[in-house]
């Protein structure tokens, strides 16, 4: 009778350089030896290259019962097949390896409200938490919509977190401005008064600021803003007036939208101004990116933006996000329509109204007047 054949495993190797032995880790699999690259002492790093070799024989089962296929299996699928594709791959997957330290060796059918809230205590943030439950979520989904399972079970998510409250006065907004140009507020209350400073170390702050402020772009999407077209970022159409925020053929997430807005007339003006001093003109190609530091894109504006905060003496809850929050709240302001102030955010017309729409001065005016 046949002997059953061994699982891959480790195996130390002792083989000859020249006058001197050297001992080096190999993984045994059955009559096949792979290489690790370790030596004797890195035993470790040894067990680490047997555990990425087991992962990269393992196949997933392939539908069944609820009971039988663990989350793990699932997860592992929906590794596979739809996160290179998601908007947002390296988050996705960064989201399945925490999901599956904590749900991997537990069943579909394991899943009830109880587990989800242990989930949720786990990770230690309601809004976290749901988003990763949705993750969880759509990976059984798919699942059984490809393979099949005879029992989908249902997730029990946090609640949404209330909309911001954070934004900025037109006050506010305007020293934020004169802090990324170069000014420094220095007293308090009536004591105030503002200094000049000699660096210009944010001044391209001021166009993060303006575009956020005009049009309520997140700020991810105005770093990669660019003057022409492109794969990597939107770009700023000037001739038709548009900002396209979407780069050629981006795939982005449902609740992450970005649809082209209108630029306003005050910042087509910067727009054009800027254009000009990135060296651009009919006979010449100048500088890619919109906001750029000394001709180089801008990937984390936060230690400047910070500083510019300081300067101004606003509130450390100010952020580059708060500007996309001022633009839907001055929009409520000014009465304009709901679902055209919607639009212009790549926000649906029910999550304009639950965020932004009680600060119109004419919020529910109408039925507050009934009789």
């Amino acid at each position: 009778m046949p002997r059953a054949r061994k699982p891959p495993r480790l195996w130390l190797r002792t083989e000859k350089d020249g006058d001197r032995q050297r001992s080096t880790w190999v993984i045994l699999d059955g009559a096949t030896h792979h290489r690790t690259g370790c030596l004797a002492h890195q035993v470790a790093e040894a067990g680490q290259a047997l555990n990425d070799y087991l992962a990269s024989k393992y196949e997933a089962p392939k539908g069944g019962r609820a009971s039988e296929i663990t989350l793990g299996a699932v997860l592992t699928v929906y590794l596979d097949e739809k996160s290179a594709g998601s908007a947002r791959p390296k988050e996705t997957q960064q989201t399945i390896g925490r999901l599956n330290d904590f749900f991997g060796a537990k069943t579909v059918s394991e899943v009830k409200g109880k587990l989800c809230r242990e989930f949720e205590i786990h990770r230690g943030t309601r809004s976290g938490a749901r988003r990763d439950l949705e993750v969880m979520r759509a990976a059984v989904r798919h699942y059984h919509k490809e393979y099949g399972l005879d029992v989908l079970p249902a997730f029990t998510l946090p609640d949404k977190g209330t909309p911001r409250e954070v934004y900025l006065t037109r006050s506010q907004a305007a020293e934020l401005l004169w802090a990324a140009l170069g000014w420094e507020k220095e007293g308090t209350g009536d004591n105030a008064y503002w200094k000049r400073r000699r660096d210009q170390k944010r001044a391209h702050l001021a166009r993060l600021i303006l575009i956020g402020l005009y049009t309520g772009t997140r700020p991810g999407a105005i770093l990669s803003l660019q003057w022409i077209r492109s794969t990597t970022g939107g770009w700023a159409d000037l001739d038709r007036g548009v900002i396209f925020r979407r780069a050629e053929g981006e795939r982005v997430a449902h609740n992450k939208r970005k649809p082209p807005v209108k630029i306003a007339r005050r910042l087509i003006a910067h727009l054009k101004r800027w254009r000009r001093l990135d060296g651009w003109s009919e006979e010449k190609v100048g500088l890619r990116y919109i906001v750029n530091y000394l001709g180089s894109q801008v990937t984390k504006p936060n230690k400047a933006f910070r500083s510019a905060i300081a300067a101004a003496q606003l509130p450390s809850t100010v952020t580059p996000h708060v500007l996309r929050h001022t633009r839907g709240t001055w929009l409520a302001q000014a009465n304009v329509p709901p679902n055209e102030a919607a639009a212009s955010l790549g926000l649906t017309a029910e999550e304009y109204e639950r965020t932004y729409l009680h600060n119109d001065p004419d919020f529910q005016k109408s039925a507050a007047d009934a009789y």
